[in-house]
């Protein structure tokens, strides 16, 4: 979890992330990782699921739900998916050896 919260605080800082499941899915794309809680809709996790195997984009399944990823993110409001735009490798690569 710590390097979740390492990702995610290097993201805002940076503030290269798109949040929002539209969003996401319009920005897969060039992302180097998408994070997505378990609340996601069923189309949208299969969509970004074909979508990210397909681009070779890492997708992080968050176990909790959206209301949590969003208090990650410091946000008041529900978050689905996020689309990280700069993300260091070896911390990408971390977080899916822990999961």
């Amino acid at each position: 979890m710590k390097n979740l919260e390492k990702i995610i605080k290097d993201a805002k800082s940076s503030n290269k992330y798109k949040e929002g499941v539209k969003e996401v899915r319009s920005n897969v794309k060039g992302s180097k990782l998408i994070i997505v809680s378990n609340s996601l809709g069923y189309t949208d996790k299969q969509f970004l699921e074909k979508t990210c195997k397909e681009l070779k984009v890492p997708l992080y399944f968050y176990t909790d739900n959206s209301i949590k990823l969003g208090r990650l993110f410091n946000r008041p409001y529900r978050i689905s998916a996020v689309a990280l735009k700069s993300v260091a490798d070896e911390d990408v690569s971390a977080l899916l050896d822990t999961h």
